[in-house]
């Protein structure tokens, strides 16, 4: 998480400049306590969490934000129930 974190600020600082802002986000399986807890635990770890954020897959989707065919596969993968 950490490493994955960091390569976004290294993005953020690219001499290019092609980047002005952006957000890891950790997105899981709202059953997965595992993953929420560890970010949680990632979350309580930083100054300025403004770049970091997290949501459950179920949020993801019902959020209407994928095209449908993105939403199906995440669904179909991810919660087969």
């Amino acid at each position: 998480m950490w490493l994955e974190h960091l390569l976004l600020h290294s993005m953020l600082q690219h001499e290019s400049g092609t980047w002005t802002w952006g957000r890891y986000v950790v997105v899981h399986p709202a059953d997965n306590t595992d993953v929420a807890d560890a970010g949680a635990r990632y979350r309580a770890f930083l100054a300025d969490g403004s770049t970091y954020a997290t949501m459950t897959v179920e949020s993801l989707l019902e959020s209407g934000a994928l095209r449908p065919r993105t939403a199906a596969a995440l669904r179909t993968r991810y919660l087969p129930r």
